[in-house]
């Protein structure tokens, strides 16, 4: 009897555990009616654009920090993130602070 309960309550915890973590996962891709725009800062290089491609299945499409901005206030969304030089999303991020004396 022992042989057969403790298997059993193995494949039970186990089964509590992971129906928890399935329904989020399921819930969260059916939630997102579309997606935010959003940018990443891409390298250049080869293997770059070939993991980009691999994670999103499209070649990246790189921007300026004044297109995501003129994107973001014309309500454009974009199906795979937008990729910027390190430059580029340094001044994005200063173009989108508020400043202190305004």
């Amino acid at each position: 009897m022992t042989r057969f309960v403790t298997p059993v309550l193995i494949a039970a915890t186990l089964a509590a555990v992971a129906t928890p973590s399935l329904a989020q996962s399921t819930r969260s891709q059916t939630a997102q009616p579309a997606k935010l725009q959003s940018v990443m800062v891409c390298a250049t290089d080869a293997a770059t654009r070939r993991a980009y491609q691999r994670e999103f299945g499209a070649a990246p499409v790189f921007v300026t920090a004044q297109e995501a901005v003129e994107a973001r206030q014309a309500g454009q969304r974009w199906a795979a993130p937008r990729c910027m030089t390190e430059r580029q999303y340094d001044r994005l991020v200063s173009m989108t602070q508020t400043r202190a004396s305004l």
